[in-house]
């Protein structure tokens, strides 16, 4: 059995759900800012004196907003962490299986996977800090 064209191919299958997690990421949150501006709009041009329906509601959208979007980011994350993991036991199971003289670089040097990893690793992190000042700053 080819072990390398095995092992291969399962870091791709990991490395392509990297991607469309990723590509999850940035559609939801777009979406999900696109909304919280609407609402944050909708609630600017309020009339402060009479609470209706609409005002409650969208008082409710503008603190669930950043709760979702959270969600949505940490439960992505920790998906693409999952992935990484996978990879990196892929990577140990493919040395382990394959003798030091038959070795094939399965990847890329270790630095360069770090270098491409920053937006999968960094993205979810940085959009959770910006809905953690947003929902702390509309409670506030």
């Amino acid at each position: 059995m080819d072990w390398y064209k095995l092992f291969r191919s399962r870091i791709e299958h990991e490395d392509s759900f990297i991607i469309q997690r990723l590509s999850w990421l940035v559609a939801s949150q777009a979406f999900l800012f696109t909304a919280y501006a609407i609402t944050t709009n909708g609630l600017n041009s309020a009339v402060p004196a009479k609470e209706t329906l609409f005002l409650r509601q969208a008082m409710l959208l503008f603190r669930l907003i950043p709760l979702v979007a959270l969600s949505m980011d940490l439960l992505i994350y920790i998906s693409i962490l999952a992935a990484l993991r996978a990879i990196r036991e892929l990577r140990q199971a493919y040395r382990a299986r394959v003798g030091p003289d038959q070795l094939v670089p399965i990847q890329t040097s270790a630095t360069t996977r770090s270098l491409g990893l920053t937006a999968p690793v960094v993205l979810p992190l940085v959009l959770i800090i910006v809905w953690l000042v947003l929902m702390v700053y509309g409670l506030g």
